[in-house]
């Protein structure tokens, strides 16, 4: 992205009437929003021997001065002057009672800088504004004498709408050094964010050196290999016979990150798992484990296991001396527990856990839990207890615990705080119940998800969360009970990191998105507009390529999508998040240029296009060209009838422009775009297993017209039960009542490999009078359970035979 590109916000005195083509554009890409912000004519010039005045400031204010004068300094050769007196065109740090604990406020005139706050906290995110407002370059580590060294002047007036605003990382996963962990935390803090959540312990990888159990990282900071690809993608799983580890962080260097996030006002919370995703632990100490006679292995796949902690005096003991350790190292006042996905297996089939159960009085519930109104079973309030008595012991060390929000789950006690990830309704439940709750659904903030479109984007774990979805979130809706309100304290991002196996994918994940989490966590939700957050972002970007974060760029790709009217007309669709630039494209296969058509409404499609569509500003490309090839034919756009019905992947409905919402006519089906490999998401699933191997979709081409040609894609991905069908026969009436046969094709596939692929199949025929169409497709066959795809009990004993589900896309009638 050339700098030039990037937008600016243009206000200078009157209606620009007192710009000159010389002066600089004052320019306000902050981001997170201020929450109040007046742009004012002219700037504030910074020299050499510019006073920066902290008298009555604390030591600690005066550091934070002291600092911004450095990096002045260091980028731009300005040697600004510590000057605890002076009072001409200087910048103030000036202490004043009374406001919130991360509150500023910032005035900025031709004259002089002023940056008020009661608490260093406020100081420092006033900095944190003023670093935006200069020149990207003053992030960088080289002198740039060349730039702009000049302040805009702006009133803001600043404090954040939650106290909580934080992000999540996973070394355990894939490993993430010392140094990304701190460029991590840098990036916290230039967004305003204070809470680092670390998770340093899973099935894959124990990641924080324990000295009283020297195994944790001897034994279980390392794996033999890891899986290849996605999950799903292969039967039997593909790994890639290379040891991985021993990665952890030495109690030093844990030390290091605590202190270099404490100094840019970030609390780390550590994160030790318990009682699930525990294999890494008890590959170190099997006793740990409902039957230590096992030789556990620390995991190279992903997912939830069974092997889980046993809740005995012996796994209790091993834990507190773990977290005496650890919160020798955090200071942080709540220690994260965990306590998601526990999976119940072990302790069903263990006497002692069965023991256990029957001392302490457990019984599966009758009636639904008035806590969260599900049914719970002995085994479920058992985890309680196991959560429960860890928190007391958390709680006599002056810390109190924080955990998913499975730890609802049988009752805790009320300083308990709940991460509520499975949706929404686990914070609002526990807010209720007068818990504090932090906002980390899976649908707006996992970062791990999908964030363009999957056929081009790198492997991940699945679903799809683009910018506008995490951007639009509103943790606490107006309409909120005052509960909810007061105990919903904040909003998190979390990055899992199965997929994410190096620094720049990690990058790509993360950002943009985390900075529009970011926004959510400071700034008010009536505050908040997303094509103005896009055209901040633009500008952000600079600063990314100085600090060389390697984000995901969509924000300047254009997408492509088609969409059905009521009268099952389809038309395409292009647009893009970045708001000032135009959008042209091509048809015929050509690349697009500035002279390109360029696009202005929705237009119909029909017939092939092989569109090209890229994104222009001033006549300069800015982003990728997309490349979509659409399939205008007889159905596009139309409704169909299916039995059996639409399963769980219901088709590529799925669109960055929430404004339209979803396609509920095509279900991706009969939207113009054909399936892909990569990815499930754009596939229509029909579960043809059981009873039904045999799918019937039918057809209304709304008039009579001449037929003869069937084109439909299918998916491959036997790991997932998936087969192309094996045969189809094309049915076609004018009336819908009699059906004539017109053509049966047996279909053979030739897969390459066990990995999913993506087939098209053409049916042809003579021509033929129809109005309506009707398929008949014959399931794929059968997969032997546990070899061909993951052994699963329903199905019967290992080796029986599975049938198999159909997925299509597209389905085209010429």
């Amino acid at each position: 992205m050339k700098k030039g590109l990037l937008p600016t916000l243009l206000l200078c005195l009157g209606i620009l009437s007192g710009c000159t083509s010389k002066e600089p554009v004052n320019a306000y890409n902050i981001v997170p929003r201020p929450n109040s912000m007046l742009p004012q004519a002219g700037r504030f010039q910074l020299k050499s021997g510019t006073p920066v005045v902290t008298a009555d400031c604390s030591d600690e204010v005066k550091t934070i001065a002291a600092d911004f004068a450095a990096r002045i300094a260091a980028t731009s050769n300005i040697e600004l002057s510590m000057d605890a007196t002076a009072d001409a065109k200087a910048i103030r740090f000036e202490t004043v009672a009374g406001m919130e604990k991360e509150a500023y406020t910032l005035s900025v005139t031709p004259t002089g800088v002023l940056l008020q706050a009661s608490e260093p906290n406020g100081f420092f995110y006033g900095v944190q504004t003023l670093y935006q407002l200069l020149p990207a370059e003053v992030y960088g580590n080289a002198v740039v004498a060349t730039a702009e060294w000049s302040i805009p002047a702006v009133e803001i007036d600043d404090a954040p709408r939650f106290a909580y605003r934080g992000m999540h990382i996973d070394p355990c996963r894939h490993f993430a050094d010392v140094a990304y962990v701190k460029r991590y935390i840098d990036l916290l803090a230039m967004h305003k964010q204070n809470t680092l959540h670390f998770h340093l312990t899973d099935d894959q990888g124990w990641r924080i050196e324990i000295k009283k159990y020297p195994k944790l990282t001897e034994i279980g900071a390392k794996r033999k290999q890891t899986l290849v690809g996605y999950y799903y993608e292969r039967w039997p799983q593909e790994f890639d016979g290379k040891e991985y580890g021993p990665y952890f962080y030495t109690q030093e260097e844990i030390k290091d990150i605590v202190a270099y996030a404490a100094a840019r006002y970030i609390t780390v919370i550590p994160e030790i798992e318990m009682p699930g995703h525990a294999v890494a632990a008890l590959a170190a100490y099997p006793e740990l484990s409902c039957d230590p006679s096992v030789k556990y292995e620390v995991e190279g796949r992903w997912g939830i296991f069974p092997e889980v902690f046993c809740p005995s005096e012996t796994t209790f003991k091993f834990l507190e001396g773990v977290i005496d350790e650890v919160i020798e190292l955090f200071p942080s006042e709540l220690i994260h527990v965990g306590g998601d996905e526990c999976p119940k297996d072990a302790w069903k089939s263990s006497a002692f856990c069965q023991q256990l159960i029957r001392k302490l009085g457990l019984k599966d519930d009758t009636e639904p839990n008035p806590a969260d109104g599900r049914k719970h079973s002995k085994e479920d309030k058992l985890q309680s207890y196991f959560i429960t008595r860890m928190e007391k012991y958390i709680n006599s060390k002056g810390r109190n615990i924080i955990g998913w929000d499975e730890i609802l789950e049988g009752g805790l006690a009320p300083n308990a705080t709940v991460m509520s990830w499975r949706g929404t309704e686990g914070g609002i439940t526990a807010a209720r119940l007068g818990h504090d709750a932090i906002m980390t659904p899976t649908m707006y903030a996992y970062l791990d998800y999908t964030q363009e479109n999957p056929e081009i984007a790198p492997i991940g774990i699945g679903g799809y969360v683009p910018l506008k979805r995490v951007y639009t979130y509103n943790p606490v809706p107006a309409d909120a009970d005052e509960l909810v309100k007061k105990h919903i304290i904040g909003v998190q991002g979390n990055v899992w990191a199965e997929y994410i196996t190096d620094d720049a994918r990690r990058d790509y994940y993360t950002y943009p998105r985390a900075f529009a989490i970011a926004e959510s966590g400071w700034t008010q939700d009536e505050n908040k507009n997303f094509d103005d957050f896009c055209r901040r972002l633009a500008g952000n970007f600079e600063r990314l390529d100085i600090l060389d974060v390697k984000a995901c760029r969509n924000l300047f790709d254009v997408i492509v999508d088609t969409h059905a009217d009521e009268a099952h007309r389809l038309s395409v669709y292009l647009y893009a998040y970045y708001p000032d630039a135009e959008v042209r494209y091509t048809t015929d296969g050509t690349e697009p240029t500035a002279q390109s058509t360029l696009f202005t409404e929705p237009f119909l499609l029909e017939g092939t296009k092989n569109l090209k569509v890229a994104l222009f500003k001033e006549g300069k490309q800015l982003g990728k060209t997309t490349v979509k090839s659409l399939y205008g034919n007889l159905v596009s756009g139309k409704p169909y009838k299916a039995t059996p019905g639409i399963g769980y992947e219901k088709g590529d409905i799925f669109s960055p422009n929430e404004e339209r919402g979803a396609d509920p006519l095509t279900f991706g089906l009969t939207n113009g775009k054909r399936g892909y490999a990569s990815a499930t998401i754009p596939w229509t699933s029909f579960n043809t297993g059981g009873q039904n191997d045999e799918l019937v979709l039918s057809f209304d081409l709304e008039q009579t017209t001449a037929v003869q040609r069937v084109v439909f894609g299918s998916y491959y991905m036997p790991a997932l039960r998936v087969l192309p069908p094996s045969a189809v026969n094309i049915e076609v009436s004018t009336d819908g009542e009699t059906y004539q046969l017109v053509k049966t094709d047996a279909l053979t596939h030739t897969p390459q490999g066990n990995s999913r692929q993506a087939f098209t199949d053409t049916v042809t025929f003579e021509p033929t009078q129809a109005r309506y169409v009707r398929m008949r497709l014959k399931n794929g066959g059968t997969l032997r359970n546990g070899i061909d795809f993951r052994f699963n009990a329903a199905v019967g004993k290992q080796g029986a035979p599975g049938r198999t589900s159909v997925y299509l896309d597209e389905v085209e009638i010429y």
